[in-house]
């Protein structure tokens, strides 16, 4: 029986893992992510273009001199570094990687305070919201990072883990602060364990506060361990201060619900965050003797985070497996079901939950959509090969959207005129320029003059109204020839004797656009 338990939980554990790995496979679309500028940060940083890198807007050419803060600097290296061992479809992997390392610590914990049964059940259900966010962003070392500080200050209290785990956390967020923006939730989880230690020694002054006092110290100094120092450290109060530009993954559920923009995470998320409410009142309640603070402080900040905005949803979506695990042993203290026969009724629960989930999530499965793999989808850089193969030239205007992908393509012979970055352009470039010279025909030939434009590099589905309006207007312009268009790009040259020769080749006539 023995034998058959372990066997049992390694094709449980690989169930799940593949189960996770069915939705982070999916095929990435470099003409709308970050990643390729996170590259050539690397790339730029290895070649000895580091101040550039980590201070000034230097991709671009209508703010070159606009100073910044390269919050994810470090990101771009080990980017960089994987991508140069294995291209595109080894970083990938790299990427869902340190995602199932994330996802093994905190199932660790939910495992060990409900049994298997249970945490199968939980994380089932939870993995389509866990895998909410595909894309291989900065963010990922945060998820896997606050996992860590979690999973140690966890088995600490629980005392699984000698006191000395607690002084790798410092270690670890010196490495976190140079990653990604959210190394603050490093402090914060540190920060929820200390207060639940002050409001118990309040009730027992024989709690020791001084370990933890002095490792949340060490960890607060070092967020210092930065190119910026205490401007790093503080920068993740002051980030929107600049933001001149609505983002979509910045925005609430409800918001872009209005929108009638919907996806079935959005539904998962409010059932998860009611179930993760109702818990934590019927302890309150029931068994306020057991209330863990730290717990319900984490789940709070993590529940607000994903209120505020839908990038968070898979931080969420993480944390709620531990801590919805934690809160059913004490409401039902007897739930672990340790049996052998039960634990295999709960695989079948666990397996009808993701039947019922892949109705739900049809439509958004890389399967549904030929996404389903790792690396680039045939023909992302199409539209960047015929830029290069025919040697075209800027200066480019290009929408926010492809950005970075042209940045990973053409830097440094061409530079941008946007990328998707707002806190690298003032907030009145947006407001006075970007948006009007698509919206206003006229500001748009007093731009265009102003910056010479002989390029249109555009991103085909932006949906902003004044971006679909300038399309439209651009295909209609007697001044502007369109010399390729696929399902994600489209390129007007200007009308002159220097774009004159690809015109007359490759010029695609206006007939072949149809306004839906």
């Amino acid at each position: 029986m023995l034998i058959n338990k372990k066997y049992f939980q390694i094709v449980v554990m690989g169930c799940l893992l593949g189960w996770l790995a069915f939705f982070l496979f999916q095929k990435l679309d470099l003409a709308v992510v970050d990643l390729g500028r996170f590259l050539k940060n690397g790339e730029n940083i290895f070649n000895g273009n580091w101040r550039a890198v980590l201070q000034t807007n230097f991709y671009s050419f209508s703010f070159p001199g606009f100073s910044f803060l390269n919050h994810h600097w470090a990101t771009g290296v080990v980017f960089y570094l994987v991508y140069q061992l294995g291209g595109f479809a080894f970083l990938h992997l790299f990427a869902v990687a340190l995602i199932f390392a994330t996802f093994g610590l905190l199932f660790q914990i939910a495992r060990k305070e409900v049994g298997w049964s249970v945490a199968i059940i939980l994380a089932a259900l939870l993995i389509p919201l866990m895998a909410y966010r595909q894309e291989i962003r900065p963010e990922i070392f945060s998820g896997l990072f606050s996992a860590v500080f979690f999973y140690i200050l966890w088995g600490w209290r629980n005392k699984e883990f000698s006191a000395w785990w607690l002084w790798a956390l410092p270690v670890f967020e010196i490495l976190w602060v140079n990653l990604h923006i959210y190394f603050f939730l490093g402090p914060a989880i540190l920060g929820a364990f200390l207060l639940e230690k002050i409001i118990f020694y309040f009730k027992n002054k024989a709690e020791k506060l001084k370990l933890i006092s002095g490792v949340f110290v060490a960890v607060l100094f070092a967020t210092l361990a930065n190119p910026f120092g205490w401007k790093g450290a503080l920068h993740p109060f002051f980030v929107y201060g600049n933001y001149g530009y609505r983002i979509l993954e910045e925005q609430t559920i409800w918001f872009l619900e209005n929108l009638k923009i919907h996806h079935p995470s959005f539904i998962l998320f409010q059932i998860m965050l009611g179930a993760l409410v109702l818990s934590f009142a019927w302890i309150a309640f029931k068994k306020r003797a057991e209330f863990q603070w730290a717990n319900f402080f984490v789940a709070g900040g993590f529940s607000f985070m994903a209120c505020w905005s839908i990038r968070n949803l898979s931080l969420f979506g993480f944390f709620a497996l531990p801590i919805l695990a934690s809160n059913l042993k004490i409401i039902l203290p007897k739930i672990s079901l340790n049996n052998f026969n039960r634990k295999m009724v709960c695989v079948g629960l666990a397996f009808i939950i993701v039947l019922t989930v892949l109705i739900g999530y049809w439509r958004y499965l890389p399967t549904a959509n030929d996404r389903f793999g790792l690396g680039l989808l045939a023909g992302t850089n199409d539209s960047a090969v015929f830029w290069q193969e025919h040697n075209l030239q800027g200066p480019i205007f290009n929408n926010y959207d492809i950005g970075a992908y042209l940045i990973y393509h053409l830097f440094p012979s061409e530079k941008v005129f946007v990328d998707n970055r707002p806190e690298t352009y003032p907030v009145e470039f947006f407001d006075e320029i970007y948006i009007p010279l698509q919206e206003n025909e006229e500001i748009w030939r007093e731009k265009s003059e102003e910056y010479g434009f002989n390029a249109l590099f555009f991103y085909f589905r932006d949906a902003t109204p004044w971006g679909q309006k300038f399309l439209i207007a651009r295909v209609q312009d007697e001044n502007w020839a369109s010399v390729f268009a696929d399902e994600r790009a489209i390129i007007f040259l200007k009308r002159n004797e220097l774009n004159k020769i690809i015109i007359d080749e490759f010029e695609i006539p206006r007939e072949m656009f149809r306004v839906n």
